[in-house]
């Protein structure tokens, strides 16, 4: 790519980001609101893509309420002890149970960054992922809100040098998981 495509593309991303807080902003705001959303939003790195580090506040251009943003869980993260939710929506579906979805598809999109994967278009397929995992942070975040009778509730505490992108190990004590069937592949 050179300079000219590569800023081209930054100014695309600015913009489908500033279209997604204008329609979070007509939707969820009367009036002056709108600037405020405006006012709060990313202005660069990877908050501005509108994929990556959704809040669930709609800051990163992800629309719950549209076609896509209801998503069907695909599996299960292995760390996951709860209630199975494979195959039913992400609004169906315990807080937890999304943040820890959202942990593992944020490890699969770095693994493909990673390998340097692509999808059939040629995009970076870890795209995908981060997508799918910004819903499930949005999700689990509008679930907790109207279980606080509309309050925002406080994220959950991480274990301190957890990184977000590679989920922590099982402890030694569990027993091994099963072997890995195409079934368990979420694609």
């Amino acid at each position: 790519m050179n300079e000219t495509e590569e800023r081209l593309e930054r100014i695309e991303k600015k913009l489908d980001t500033l279209l997604g807080l204008l329609k979070a902003g007509a939707a969820g705001a009367s009036g002056g609101a709108s600037v405020a959303v405006l006012r709060a939003a990313p202005s660069s790195g990877a908050a501005a893509s509108g994929v990556a580090n959704d809040d669930g506040g709609g800051f990163g251009g992800v629309d719950l309420d549209g076609p896509r943003g209801d998503p069907e869980v695909r599996f299960s993260p292995r760390r996951w002890s709860g209630a199975d939710f494979k195959g039913r929506r992400y609004s169906e579906c315990d807080p937890a149970f999304l943040d820890m979805l959202a942990d593992a598809l944020e490890w699969f999109a770095q693994r493909d960054d990673d390998s340097g994967a692509v999808d059939k278009n040629g995009n970076p397929k870890g795209k995908w992922s981060r997508l799918d995992a910004s819903r499930a942070r949005g999700w689990a975040a509008r679930l907790r809100a109207n279980a606080n009778g509309g309050a925002a509730a406080p994220e959950p505490a991480r274990a301190v040098g957890t990184d977000v992108r590679r989920p922590a190990r099982a402890p030694a004590s569990r027993a091994p998981e099963p072997a890995v069937v195409d079934d368990d592949i979420p694609f």
